[in-house]
C-alpha cells in the first residue's frame, strides 16, 4: 500500500515538474502587454507578427519566449496557433524554438557570468513573468577585437546595452560590461540611415579609444551590429554586438 501511494506521489511530482513551464495567461498576475512595451520595440519584426500581420495576430494563442535574465535577451522565439493547437502546445513550441536558437548560436560563457536560459514571457497578451525581470533596454553579447601596441590581436568579451533602437534615434549611447557585469567601455552610435552610421568607443577609463562606421545586419545567424574602425593610434578595431564570442570570432575576428 505504501509503495502504491509513494509511486503515485512520484508520478504526480514528475507530471508537475514537466508542466512547470506552462502557465495559462488567464492565471497570470503580471498584467497585459502593450505594443509599445520595450520587448516589442526591441524586436520590431516580432511585434509586426504579434500585432499587425493578420495571419498571426488573429491566432487564438500567441506566445513569446526569450532568454533570461534580462541581459541575455538578445534573441527570441514567437509561436502562434496552427490548426487546433492548445495554449500549452503553443507555449511548448515557443520554448523549444528558443532553446534551439540559443543552442545554435553557441556557448555564452565568454560573454556572461550568468546562466542564460529561455523562458516563456508572454502568452495571449499577458505577461507570464514580472515586468521588472524583462529588459527595458536593448542587450546583446559583445566582442571587441583590436591590435595592441605590439600588433597582436586582443579581444574583449562581454555584453552591450543601449537605451534606444539604433536607427530610430539620431544618437544612441551604449555601454559594454565584462562577464562580471563591470562596465569597461562606453560609446555612441550616430545613425546616417536605419542601418548604417558612425560610432565612437572609449574603454578602460579612456586608456583605449576607437571610432569608425557601423552596420546593422538582420537575419542569420542572428540580428547583430558590426562596427569597424581604428583606435586613436591608427590600429584596427572591430566590435560585434548580438553574436556570442565564438561565433563573433569566427565571423569577424580576423582583423
Amino acid at each position: 500500500m505504501h509503495r502504491i501511494v509513494l509511486s503515485g506521489l512520484l508520478a504526480l511530482f514528475a507530471w508537475g515538474s514537466g508542466c512547470a513551464f506552462a502557465q495559462s495567461a488567464l492565471q497570470s498576475p503580471y498584467g497585459k502587454t502593450d505594443r509599445r512595451d520595450p520587448l516589442f520595440l526591441r524586436f520590431p519584426e516580432m511585434a509586426d507578427r504579434y500585432w499587425v500581420n493578420r495571419e498571426t495576430a488573429m491566432s487564438t494563442h500567441r506566445v513569446l519566449a526569450v532568454p533570461l535574465p534580462k541581459q541575455c535577451a538578445f534573441t527570441y522565439a514567437d509561436s502562434y496557433t496552427k490548426n487546433q493547437m492548445s495554449e500549452s502546445e503553443v507555449q511548448q513550441l515557443a520554448l523549444s524554438n528558443c532553446n534551439h536558437r540559443l543552442a545554435a548560436l553557441g556557448p555564452l560563457g565568454e560573454n556572461y557570468g550568468v546562466n542564460c536560459q529561455c523562458q516563456l514571457v508572454i502568452s495571449d497578451e499577458k505577461y507570464l513573468v514580472p515586468r521588472s525581470s524583462l529588459p527595458d533596454e536593448a542587450y546583446g553579447p559583445t566582442s571587441i577585437f583590436y591590435r595592441d601596441d605590439q600588433g597582436n590581436v586582443a579581444r574583449l568579451n562581454g555584453y552591450a546595452r543601449y537605451g534606444a533602437l539604433i536607427g530610430r534615434g539620431r544618437s544612441v549611447t551604449f555601454t559594454v560590461d565584462n562577464p562580471r557585469a563591470e562596465q569597461v567601455c562606453e560609446g555612441t552610435f550616430t545613425s546616417n540611415s536605419d542601418a548604417t552610421g558612425t560610432f565612437s568607443l572609449s574603454c578602460f577609463a579612456g586608456k583605449f579609444n576607437g571610432k569608425g562606421t557601423y552596420q546593422s545586419k538582420v537575419g542569420a545567424p542572428n540580428d547583430h551590429i558590426i562596427a569597424r574602425g581604428t583606435t586613436s593610434k591608427g590600429l584596427p578595431v572591430v566590435m560585434a554586438i548580438g553574436l556570442p564570442a565564438q561565433l563573433a570570432t569566427g565571423t569577424y575576428g580576423g582583423i
